[in-house]
């Protein structure tokens, strides 16, 4: 499987169901999916890992988390302030060895966007 080319709500159905029963996990993915921006960038599934679990060979999506803000940051991730404050709190989320600096990504967001973000939160919350 290759990230690149699977339809957009097949991948979000895989990064789902991996993320099942982790809630941070369960959030980044759902703020990345409830924004509508990076499931659809063919320069961000490249930082999606695509496997088959090791117990019933299902089907798994990851998002190396890493490896995509470093892409971000080097500006292989085109994307406006409030998309790249998204995607740093999703991985944020997602890993926890990733900070966030919420000074510095609050105040590009939108009501729409904090409006996620704060789900997003609540959802990691449990």
């Amino acid at each position: 499987m290759n990230a690149e080319v699977i339809p957009a709500r097949q991948l979000l159905c895989l990064l789902e169901d991996t993320a099942a029963g982790l809630c941070p996990d369960t959030a980044a993915v759902e703020l990345l999916a409830r924004h509508d921006h990076f499931l659809h960038q063919r320069a961000f599934r490249r930082f999606i890992a695509t496997s088959t679990t090791l117990f019933g060979g299902q089907p798994a999506a990851v998002i190396r988390w890493k490896p995509a803000l470093h892409a971000l940051d080097a500006g292989w991730l085109p994307c406006s302030p409030s998309e790249q404050a998204v995607l740093r709190i999703a991985a944020s989320l997602g890993d926890p060895a990733i900070p966030v600096h919420l000074r510095q990504v609050l105040g590009s967001l939108d009501h729409t966007n904090l409006t996620l973000i704060t789900r997003a939160i609540t959802t990691a919350n449990g």
